[in-house]
């Protein structure tokens, strides 16, 4: 994708991610995001993540930091 944006919402508490392209777009969220879910990219409620290598990455650092910190990730975490 050329462009990756995202945008929040705190009256709802959500967010939804795009992937877009000249001519194609995707719109997700914390269960859409990326298919198949593996080791490296666990699907975690109210997250999802991209991670700066191509796509699908099976590095495992950022989604372990991530997970191991699920519902208290703050900036000093990332």
């Amino acid at each position: 994708m050329m462009i990756h944006l995202g945008w929040g919402s705190v009256p709802d508490n959500s967010f939804i991610g795009a992937d877009y392209s000249k001519n194609w777009v995707k719109f997700y969220d914390d269960e859409s995001w990326i298919a198949p879910f593996n080791d490296a990219h666990p699907q975690m409620d109210g997250v999802f993540f991209y991670d700066k290598a191509i796509q699908p990455s099976y590095n495992p650092c950022l989604g372990q930091i991530l997970e191991q910190n699920h519902g208290k990730i703050t900036p000093d975490v990332l």
